[in-house]
Formats: C-alpha cells, structure tokens, sequence
C-alpha cells in the first residue's frame, strides 16, 4: 500500500482514538510511516493570500478538532482527475505515482456540518541526511453536509478481498513463473487470522477490532499495484489478458473498500 494512503487512514484510526480519549502521544512523529517526513503540517485557506497554518502535527491537530466539537473522523475516496489530452487512465494504473489514484480524503464530523481534507505530498531537502525529504500537508478543501453514514461492513469487505485474491491468485498461475501468486495466498491467508512477519505499530494507537486488523493486514499484502515491478507492469497476452484486466479491477476495488471501511469502522460519532 502506498505510503500516504496508510498515512491517511492511521490519521483517520488513531484519530478516533485520540478523539475518544485515548493517549496517542508516541504516534507522532515516531511510528515508521513518519520515517521519511520531514514535516506534516495541517492548513486551511484564506480569503486572500496564503494559506493559514492550523497545526503542526496530528497530535495537535487532534487536540484542535476535539476543543472544536469533532464527533470523529471518517475516510472517503474520491475519482482521480483526470487528465482530458491523455483520455481515461485506470486509477490502479497510476496509484504508485504521487497525485495518482483515488483522493483520500479525510472527514471530520461536527454537529451541524463536515469539513473535508486532502493530503499532499512534496519533496524536500533530498540529501536529508536522516533520510526525512517529505514535506507533508493536509489541506480544508471544503465544507459539506454530513453523511448519514459510511460504508463499516468489516465482514462484507473481507469476504469481498478474498474472493478478488482467489480470481487474482487462478490468473497469476497463468503467468509466467507464477508471478505473485505466493503474494495473494500469503494475503488470503493474513486475512484468515495468520500474522505477517512486520506487526503494525500503528495497531497500538488505533483501536481496531480483530476483524479490522485482520482486513487491513491483508490488505497490505494485497496490495500488489504500483510502478516498475508491480503487478501493474505486467503485460499479458493471449487468453490471460483479459482475465488479467478483469481480475485487476476486481482487486483494486476490494482492496480500496477495504481501506474505507477499516478506518470508518473506528468512527464512533
């Protein structure tokens, strides 16, 4: 899984927590998602001019959105921009590119309204000699009425990922070497209850169920689509083509619910 798309949804699960009264305070900047960023700062705009800066750092801006009235935080996905000269490009396709695949946006949910914010990504000093070259930033883009609800069917998304990795695990037998077929066992079985070898720390902050915390192990094993290297750069031919082209989409859109409902499965607003 990308690095930001986690980063979004650890804001979104370990903010809830933090919202409920949880201590989170060895979150930031000292779990491993933060490895290599040098800065995450929360803005909002203006009338005029540049952007007003909120808070410096989730922790802060947790505090700020609880004295505020945050009920809790919820996770959405909005469709990529496109662009109109190059025609449609799958999401999958460009998900390992910064500013590619779907917009992760995060929802805090007051009495009377939502608020929506965006994540966006720049580098920095690239000879950082601590490695951190990510200067990092959510963004209000907006005010909108809140959702009377969000998709938290934990069992319904798992049953869901299964069966995409079972047609995914069938085509990747067909390829040669028998690219990333281990890849989708070994994620059919994080998902049957068997640990992955790297634990999450962020799974100390967040309070997820074991069913969430299964999905999302899962999910990152799953999670196959990326740049050179990636199931993306395979091209396949002949009868496995389309198979290939079926089973993708079918995968990428498990694994994006998955995301969706394992942080919104933690809203408790």
């Amino acid at each position: 899984m990308q690095l930001p798309i986690l980063r979004t949804l650890a804001l979104v699960a370990v903010g809830n927590a933090a919202l409920g009264g949880r201590n989170v305070s060895g979150f930031w900047p000292d779990d491993p998602i933060f490895q290599y960023t040098a800065s995450l700062d929360f803005m909002a705009p203006r009338e005029q001019g540049p952007l007003a800066h909120v808070a410096c750092g989730p922790i802060v801006w947790f505090d700020k959105l609880k004295k505020r009235g945050c009920r809790g935080l919820r996770l959405h996905a909005a469709p990529m921009q496109q662009n109109r000269k190059l025609g449609h490009i799958d999401e999958r396709k460009l998900v390992g590119l910064v500013g590619g695949g779907p917009r992760w946006l995060v929802e805090p949910v007051y009495p009377e309204r939502s608020e929506l914010w965006e994540g966006f990504d720049r580098i920095g000093d690239q000879k950082a000699p601590d490695g951190k070259i990510w200067l990092s930033a959510y963004v209000l883009i907006g005010e909108a009425d809140s959702a009377d609800r969000v998709d938290t069917d934990i069992r319904a998304a798992s049953e869901d990922l299964r069966r995409a990795l079972v047609s995914a695990e069938e085509v990747a037998q067909d390829l040669p070497g028998a690219q990333f077929a281990d890849t989708f066992v070994a994620a059919r079985r994080a998902l049957e209850g068997q640990d992955l070898p790297s634990p999450l720390p962020l799974l100390k902050f967040a309070q997820l169920t074991p069913e969430a915390t299964r999905l999302l192990k899962a999910t990152g094993r799953a999670w196959v689509f990326g740049g050179p290297g990636s199931w993306n750069a395979i091209v396949p031919t002949g009868a496995v083509q389309p198979r290939y082209e079926q089973a993708s989409q079918v995968l990428f859109a498990s694994l994006q619910r998955a995301v969706l409902v394992i942080g919104n499965s933690t809203y408790r607003g």
